[in-house]
């Protein structure tokens, strides 16, 4: 998927593991670049299970000896098109990047994969070929076939190519590149495999606690009995090639299972019934010939010592069992002169001779049978189409330091020398000589070239070891002995090389890996290593087809020519391999084994630190720093990148007229790098970084992704259109329908008040729907408000049809009633009104009156706009209460009851209160009254609209008013959503009853301590006479004062907004939220039903929820208005207005005393200590304002 442009660099916190990082992931990173600073991040990673490290584009890999769970498939699929450093280091890192690399570049990858035996090279090579095979393209039955053949061909070599070592448990004998072919679409069409090394002298006889191949364990264990009774086998511990070095028994190797899988992969990679019948007869006589034994006869020659066993190997070969007698005891010998054949002598063999050619058949069998099943593998994976790329993966046993070493272990360094040469040469020399020779400035950094050690062994002239072998077998090879004392004689003229040292019996070679001692014994004779004559004949003469196909030669001709040694067939091999390998662009896998016992949790720092050593890991650390990490010809550059600058591009098109070099600083500039970052050469363009490079790569892909972007906008834009279009039909389809439901729900509830009831102008401006539960009643959730109510008001499982917040009409003792905020809930039963209620700091919900539903005598109302409504019980106090949904109300009840309940419209309504007496509720009109006020149990009402008048659709929508707050969005799961409510508490004040007495509007409190206070309205002020100093000096005095002023016109005050104390705090989170304090007075400007109150405090406004603040209002703080002078209280009982203004000093004085006195009284009525005032409160003045008759009265 295509990035940003420019991304960022590697991170390594971020990958499929979320575990700790410990070390550095790539180790050029590394602050000091020292063979014990590499040591020891490579521990600090192992001990974490991070077992992969790279250096650069190299991987450093840690065999951790147990399973790790980190080639799951899920990982497998997490490394598909990343690129290295965007995940931490793995084998799949390696594998993407050499199968992207083909496909990017149609250039060949292999992968080398070198280090100790034992350090993991098996196991990475199979992960390497199960991601190609996962990842590569095609579908086809033939590209599948392919890709379980390739990946069957890791059991079936295993088992045949594989053992148990000292030093590692599935131990390659052998060397294996395997070239998977690919056509030009990245899809696998065939594969070769090559084979090199193979240890046939592990068949005949190992070193103590090793074992043979693999698959004469899983052969003699797990066989069918029908190949026992047929070749006579049993189990291992029968056979002296499987039980002589005393392991049978291998820890996490299951013979059994793993027999089960090589059958399997023999069947998928073709191998036929009877071809697996001849592999096991092969496997069988194999076992049988170890049981050979000889003893002296008494000629002192060997004699066989059971005959019977002959005679079954005999059976199992389809021979002549005298044949095997002869061959087992004695040898062919023919003289020739003068180029002409001469005698033929059959020459007996002593003991250690007949065992050696026992073994020798024994080997060759083997080996030939190893070479038949690598072909019939590459026959049966020859490639299905045309081959395009390859991508090559070597696996090939490593270096090897025993006690005893010999020609095989000779061997094997030598291939592993040629190795770690291509390494040098593709890693470190190559780097520098092209950077010289393309003209780059750069550091250079010595390194050491270990081609004088691969010269040691391989080269002719002057002689190296290998051809003073050859020398030795080719003078003396009637003799072993003689040949290697003439080996010995021969190797003193490799005594010129610093690398080599030789002592009595054995010489010493310096390997790039360490100094190992080979024992010249024996080594001549394993050189030769051709096969005798007497075996050839005798495989030859065998009615067994399969048995006569692996031994090939022909025997009637005659060859002068000396056949090639075992030296020569290995020098060919490994340089085949490293032609192979040259032509490739190489990935390396470096494997380290951490310790000698198979530990997974040891780490032997003094083994480690020699493999840095002599695998030059500092030396590479020091090349990938001062180089740099991608370099390209002009061309190809060019061809890949040229669409990320459009001076090269126009629309997918090349438009650079210039030359190649020009056309790459081009593109390099206009892809925004640093000069820093890149160098042109001669013939190549050279970039420091990969993380560069993948910038390049993320670019190329965003725009081809722009390209489709732009396809995919045009076609979305398309169905987006016509969705839309269907969307729309459907959408006014579905409305139209259900609002004929909600209309004629309405319109029910219209008729119930048509010609009754003046209606509110807002009310019917449009068809508002009818929800019913505005309090969320029915909604599950514990945490919500609507659950609270539900449990308070005890429904259980009934749905409730209707709730709102309503003003309750609560009586008091002693006192009258007053409306209270409670909540309404209407249910299909019965009838609800729950009070919250503050108990201990927390908010508790108490029904506090229920009735059911069949109980409801009738509905009254008032015919005007007003929102009250007295429900008539029977038996029971009336409910009173004011809802501004009234109509829906109605409509509800009215549907529940099936028309039972009905509606009385009266401008007095008598109900039943408390103590179940008959109480009136009177409803007078008051045109400068803009909402409904209650007070003694009166409510004044403005004119609506006429009772006739029906709800309607709105043809425009109102304009949104300037400047006001949007109430905040629900979220899911929250309480306080959909709005549909607006309640206005408001607290009504008592107009004056005296005319003389001065009415003043008082105004909204301020909450900012250094604002002023707000003057009085223009009625009031100017109602108030004014004085000057003099004036007002003399107005004091009690000989004469002021004749009052006339009385202003009635004005009715504006009611004043409610305040409600906070009890917990509240964020303020935006969106026009405001955030409450504990303890602190909020100004309620606006009620909603669902919750959301629109609240002021210093001068800021903003929405809060209602059920963090005291349900029961506080008092508001009142400003008393300055005044000249101090207006006269209201006529008491006993006349002493009647003095009026002719009233003596005293009584002036005594009444001021006594407004003092009661302001002290209430704390309501105290000036606020913010606000200074020459003038002493009102008595009783705050107590108007609660519509309390008793407390009137008391004044009065």
């Amino acid at each position: 998927m295509a990035r940003g442009a420019r991304p960022k660099k590697a991170d390594w916190s971020e990958g499929t593991s979320k575990k700790k990082q410990a070390g550095v992931a790539d180790m050029t990173m590394l602050s000091k670049i020292t063979n014990e600073a590499i040591n020891e991040n490579l521990k600090m990673r192992f001990h974490n299970a991070d077992i992969y490290t790279y250096i650069g584009n190299v991987l450093i890999s840690v065999n951790p000896f147990k399973d790790l769970g980190i080639y799951t498939p899920e990982v497998l699929k997490s490394y598909e098109n990343k690129n290295r450093m965007e995940l931490p280091p793995h084998v799949y890192a390696i594998a993407e990047g050499a199968f992207r690399n083909m496909i990017a570049y149609s250039e060949n990858q292999c992968v080398i994969i070198s280090g100790e035996s034992g350090a993991g090279k098996t196991e990475a090579a199979k992960k390497i070929m199960e991601y190609i095979a996962a990842v590569s393209g095609g579908n086809s039955s033939s590209i599948k076939e392919i890709k379980g053949m390739v990946l069957a061909t890791n059991p079936l070599l295993e088992s045949f190519g594989c053992a148990k070592t000292l030093r590692n448990n599935n131990s390659s004998r052998h060397g294996k590149y395997l070239e998977i072919q690919f056509n030009a679409g990245g899809e696998p069409v065939g594969a070769i495999i090559t084979n090199y090394l193979l240890e046939k002298g592990r068949v005949v006889g190992q070193i103590r606690n090793e074992r043979n191949f693999h698959i004469f364990y899983q052969f003699a264990k797990a066989t069918s009995q029908e190949y026992r009774d047929k070749y006579g086998v049993s189990g291992p511990e029968s056979y002296l090639y499987t039980s002589a070095a005393g392991c049978l028994d291998v820890p996490n190797i299951d013979d059994t299972t793993d027999y089960a899988d090589t059958l399997k992969a023999m069947d998928v990679i073709g191998i036929t019934p009877a071809e697996q019948d001849n592999i096991h007869r092969m496997l069988a006589t194999i076992l049988w010939l170890g049981n050979v034994q000889f003893v002296e006869n008494d000629e002192g020659n060997s004699q066989i010592t059971d005959p019977n066993i002959t005679q079954f190997i005999a059976y199992l070969l389809e021979v002549n069992p005298e044949m095997v007698d002869k061959v087992m005891v004695s040898r062919t010998i023919e003289t020739s002169r003068g180029g002409r054949r001469g005698s033929v002598y059959d020459v007996p063999l002593n003991i250690s001779q007949a065992q050696a050619a026992r073994d020798g058949l024994s080997k060759a069998i083997y080996d030939r049978l190893f070479n038949w099943i690598v072909m019939r593998v590459n026959k049966a994976m020859q490639a299905r189409a045309e081959s395009n790329y390859i991508i090559g993966v070597l696996d090939i046993y490593g270096f090897e330091i025993f006690e005893q070493n010999s020609f095989e272990q000779l061997c094997i360094n030598y291939v592993n020398e040629k190795l770690q040469q291509i390494f040098i040469e593709l890693t470190l020399k190559a780097e520098q000589e092209e950077y010289v020779r393309e003209q780059i400035k750069w550091t250079p950094i010595d390194y050491f070239n270990n081609k004088v050690v691969c010269d040691l062994i391989e080269i002719k002239r002057p002689p190296g070891i290998f051809a003073a072998m050859n020398d030795a077998c080719a003078t003396a090879h009637a003799d072993p002995k003689a040949a290697d004392q003439s080996l010995s004689q021969r190797l003193t003229a490799c005594s010129h090389s610093r690398h080599f040292e030789q002592f009595d019996g054995s010489f010493i070679i310096k390997h790039y890996a360490g100094d190992v001692t080979y024992s010249i014994s024996g080594m001549t004779d394993k050189n030769k290593d051709q096969l005798m004559r007497d075996h050839l004949e005798l495989c030859k003469s065998s009615a067994n087809g399969f048995l006569q196909g692996l031994f090939p030669e022909d025997l009637t001709q005659d060859s002068k020519k000396r056949p090639p040694t075992a030296s020569d067939r290995i020098k060919i091999s490994a340089n085949e391999l490293v032609t192979k390998l040259m032509q490739s662009q190489p990935s390396y896998i470096r494997t380290i084994k951490p310790n000698e016992n198979k530990s997974p949790s040891e780490f032997d720092d003094k083994r480690v630190l020699h493999q840095v050593k002599y695998l030059g890991l500092c030396e590479n650390i020091r090349i990938r720093r001062a180089g740099f990490a991608y370099r390209q010809t002009f061309e190809k550059f060019v061809e890949r990148f040229y669409l990320l600058s459009p001076q090269t591009s126009y629309a997918g098109d090349f438009i650079w007229t210039g030359d190649s070099k020009t056309a790459c600083i081009q593109i390099l500039k206009d892809t925004g790098i640093g000069p820093e970052e890149w160098q042109i050469g001669t013939t190549k363009a050279f970039i420091r970084h990969p993380e560069t490079i993948w910038a390049l790569e993320n670019q190329r892909e965003q725009y081809w992704y722009s390209m489709a972007q732009r396809i995919q906008a045009a076609w979305r834009k398309y169905m987006v259109v016509k969705n839309e279009n269907a969307g729309t039909i459907q959408r006014a389809w579905r409305q139209k329908r259900k609002a004929f439901e909600l209309i004629k729900f309405r319109e029910k509830g219209d008729e119930l008040l048509n010609g009754k009831k003046e209606r509110r102008r807002f009310s019917i401006c449009n068809l508002r729907t009818f929800n019913g539960d505005y309090l969320y009643v029915n909604d599950n959730n514990q945490q919500t408000r609507g659950y609270l109510l539900r449990e308070a008001a005890g429904i259980g499982n009934q749905r409730a049809v209707f709730s709102l917040g309503i003003d309750f009409l609560v009586p008091r003792s002693m006192r009258s009633a007053r409306p209270m905020p409670r909540q309404l809930v209407v249910t299909s039963d019965q009838i609800c009104i729950i009070e919250e209620k503050v108990v201990d700091g927390l908010i508790q919900h108490v029904s506090v009156a229920k009735a059911p539903i069949a109980s409801i005598k009738d509905l009254a109302m008032s015919p005007f706009q007003d929102g009250w409504v007295v429900v008539h019980l029977e038996s029971q106090p009336d409910l009173v209460f004011s809802c501004d949904f009234k109509t829906e109300l109605l409509a509800w009840l009215s549907s529940i009851s099936h028309g039972r309940v009905r509606l009385q419209v009266n401008s007095v309504i008598a109900y039943h209160n408390k103590n179940m007496k008959t109480t009136q509720l009177k409803f007078v009109k008051n045109e400068n009254a803009k909402l409904p006020i209650f007070e003694k149990k009166t409510v004044q009402v403005g004119s609506g609209l006429p009772a006739g008048t029906r709800s309607q659709v709105s043809r425009e929508k109102p304009a949104a008013s300037a400047g006001r707050i949007p109430k905040p969005q629900q979220a899911n799961g929250n309480v306080y959503g959909h709005p549909q409510q607006q309640q206005q508490q408001q607290q009504q004040r008592r107009p004056s009853h005296q005319p003389q007495q001065q009415q003043q509007q008082q105004p909204r409190p301020s909450h900012q301590p250094q604002q002023q206070q707000q003057p009085p309205s223009n009625a009031a002020a100017a109602a108030r006479p004014t004085y000057s100093s003099a004036q007002s000096e003399s107005a004091r005095r009690p000989s004469a004062p002021p004749p009052p002023p006339p009385p202003p016109p009635p004005v009715v005050e504006e009611p004043q907004n409610p305040f409600h104390k906070a009890m917990f705090d509240f964020k303020d989170t935006g969106d026009g939220m405001l955030g409450l304090e504990a303890g602190k007075a909020y100004e309620i400007l606006e009620k909603n039903g669902t919750g959301w109150w629109l609240a002021s405090r210093g001068g800021v406004e903003g929405w809060i929820p209602s059920n963090y603040l005291n349900p029961e209002p506080e008092v508001p703080p009142r400003q008393s208005p300055a005044a000249p002078t101090l207006p006269r209280p209201p006529a008491l009982r006993n006349g002493s207005a009647a003095n009026g203004a002719g009233g003596e000093p005293g009584q002036v004085d005594s009444m001021a005393q006594l407004a003092a006195a009661l302001a002290s009284r209430s704390p309501t009525t105290a000036t606020p200590t913010n606000q200074k005032s020459n003038v002493p409160a009102r008595p009783g003045m705050n107590r108007f304002a609660q519509d309390d008759s008793d407390e009137e009265e008391a004044w009065e």
